[in-house]
């Protein structure tokens, strides 16, 4: 028995055509539409879906026209020193609500770098956290500010005795 041929093949034997591939090519207003979706902070491929298209054509499209090649880069750009942004004003409004500090704010407020607040915390030289919070404990800042106007200053020796002791 030979195998029945689908009905899409002709008569000749070629077989069934591809379905072609959507693309933002000759489509002004779609590569508009999909810069403005990157503008708005989706992935290449989240814009690419919303608007039907395989992630492939936009990089298609991308290495065929250097217009829109030139487009998309400088709009991803903008995306992302916008999300930057955005990122700097929750952090900085979150620092100005907290009232605990974490070692980064206290490496800001102290000029000691975090390194080194963490070794202070694991040999016992930092007061215990008033939070506990695993890898990220938390100070109330009155805390650190009467650390830091205690601690021992660069040079203190604790092992050596006193002159007034011998």
């Amino acid at each position: 028995m030979t195998p029945k041929r689908d009905a899409d093949t002709s008569a000749t034997g070629d077989s069934p055509q591809r379905p072609q591939r959507a693309s933002l090519a000759d489509n002004p207003k779609g590569q508009k539409r999909f810069l403005a979706l990157i503008r708005e902070g989706q992935s290449i491929s989240d814009a690419a879906a919303a608007m039907g298209l395989p992630r492939a054509a936009v990089y298609d499209q991308r290495k065929k026209d250097p217009e829109f090649a030139a487009a998309l880069a400088s709009t991803t750009a903008e995306a992302k020193e916008a999300r930057k942004a955005l990122r700097q004003a929750h952090r900085s409004a979150e620092r100005e609500s907290s009232t605990m500090w974490d070692y980064k704010r206290i490496s800001e407020e102290t000029a000691i770098s975090v390194s080194t607040l963490r070794t202070y915390k694991k040999f016992g030289h930092m007061p215990p956290p008033d939070e506990p919070a695993g890898s990220s404990p938390l100070w109330l800042p009155e805390t650190i500010t009467d650390w830091m106007m205690n601690r021992p200053g660069q040079g203190f020796r604790s092992d050596l005795k006193d002159k007034d002791d011998s």
